[in-house]
């Protein structure tokens, strides 16, 4: 029955760092469409720095950081209890997450289409694979 609540709580976890790092992929992604994009060494130098002293210029970029920090946090709780070979497969769910955040995010507005809908699937039975594998 310990061994089951461990299983179920090492789940739980993979599941909470799946999620966070797909969250702070979309609230980075947020933030870089405001900022625009980085097409010189300058234009990344104002990014660093003006996100530097004036976060708030880049609230989402900062949000996206924060919460992909809690993510790894999260991540390192997961390998000290499980094998890296059945975690590690399994956060290819974040880009299942990702790619259905950015279609559903009015923000993002990225495109639904077969071929991204497909590779998704592709994924989602790679995922299935792993998770139903045995030692």
């Amino acid at each position: 029955m310990r061994l089951e609540k461990r299983a179920l709580n090492s789940a739980g976890l993979l599941v909470l760092s799946v999620s966070l790092m797909a969250a702070g992929q979309l609230c980075m992604r947020r933030g870089m469409l405001a900022f625009g994009p980085i097409e010189s060494p300058a234009a990344f130098g104002n990014l660093v720095w003006g996100g530097i002293i004036a976060p708030m210029s880049i609230p989402f970029v900062w949000l996206g950081m924060i919460v992909y920090a809690l993510a790894i946090m999260v991540w390192l709780q997961v390998l000290s209890r499980m094998d890296l070979s059945i975690a590690f497969p399994l956060m290819s769910l974040s880009y299942v997450l990702v790619y259905l955040g950015a279609a559903l995010w009015p923000a993002l507005d990225e495109a639904i289409t077969v071929g991204r809908l497909a590779g998704t699937g592709l994924i989602m039975c790679g995922v299935a694979m792993v998770a139903g594998s045995r030692r």
